[in-house]
């Protein structure tokens, strides 16, 4: 849940265009990427929060335009419509494209090349002409536009019927949030999670924020350590990931047995149309381990009761 809030209000930072949220719920959200094992994001993520941290004493006129809300783009005038400077980006790119790109230009270099000068003017000009023209001529911009998508009557009676229905769940089942059991539930299903998952939501905070901060006080701080040194994963079970299971050794052992029935079919079969020598077969192994040395692949250590028996 505290993951959820802070991944909310890091879109409320760039929405909002507030800088200084910004760092600041980038600051929290980075131990998590260390506890989840995003080596990449756990790289350089300290990295930009250090740079974005220093603006003020090595560049203050970017500092300001930062804080102005020039660290990300606003493409309409509507409120809480910010958006990250990377996304903006990619939707250019998608304007530029148009419909099919560059495929089929690339066996042409010369096609290529005036695609790539002329395709961003191109991507302008048809944006202009879609806003002053297809407005039902009135020449007014869309941009200028307040209203949201979600502020028409469909959106709200979507909205509501939505809430109805979740409403409707919890009258159902119950409120699963008054469960006063000491166990950790699956909401939707009630299942019983996994006493390792357990460990793992209750120690996944402190040990993100353990790593985050040695990483920054080696690699950043201190800098006795190189930023490209490898970065050590926990692999914590979790719900999407949980701790995998050794099977039974009855069920191994049946695995085993169905192994060696396949085995011998496929051999009494090719038996039929040529010569086999059954007495040279069954003189090698059949299985990638001696059964007489192993138990399911491990080492067998025996008993003394077996001694017994083979003295029977």
């Amino acid at each position: 849940m505290r993951l959820e809030l802070l991944v909310l209000v890091y879109v409320r930072s760039l929405r909002d265009s507030k800088f200084s949220l910004y760092v600041a719920v980038l600051s929290k959200l980075a131990p998590w990427f260390f506890a989840l094992d995003h080596t990449h994001y756990s790289r350089w993520v300290p990295i930009h929060i250090r740079d974005m941290m220093m603006l003020k004493e090595q560049h203050p006129d970017i500092a300001v335009e930062f804080s102005k809300g020039g660290f990300v783009v606003h493409k309409t005038k509507r409120p809480f419509s910010a958006i990250a400077i990377d996304q903006a980006h990619e939707q250019n790119n998608k304007v530029v494209k148009g419909d099919g790109g560059a495929v089929g230009l690339l066996q042409n270099p010369k096609a290529l090349l005036r695609w790539m000068v002329a395709g961003s003017e191109l991507a302008r000009i048809i944006e202009e002409f879609e806003v002053n023209y297809l407005d039902g001529g009135t020449g007014k911009a869309s941009t200028t536009d307040r209203k949201r998508h979600e502020h028409t009557a469909s959106a709200q009676v979507k909205f509501s019927k939505e809430v109805g229905a979740l409403v409707q769940v919890f009258e159902e089942m119950g409120n699963l949030f008054m469960e006063e059991s000491e166990d950790l539930l699956v909401l939707d299903s009630r299942d019983i999670a996994d006493p390792a998952i357990v460990q793992s939501v209750r120690s996944i905070e402190k040990t993100g924020q353990d790593q985050y901060d040695k990483y920054m006080t080696e690699r950043v701080i201190e800098r006795t350590t190189s930023v490209f040194d490898p970065i050590s994963k926990n692999q914590m079970p979790l719900f999407s990931r949980p701790p995998s299971r050794v099977p039974s050794k009855k069920k191994q052992t049946i695995s085993s047995l169905r192994s060696d029935c396949t085995l011998f079919s496929r051999l009494y079969i090719a038996c039929q149309t040529r010569d086999g020598n059954l007495d040279n077969f069954f003189k090698h192994e059949n299985h990638a381990y001696p059964p007489s040395l192993s138990l399911l692949g491990l080492e067998s250590f025996g008993l003394g009761q077996n001694l017994t028996l083979s003295s029977v």
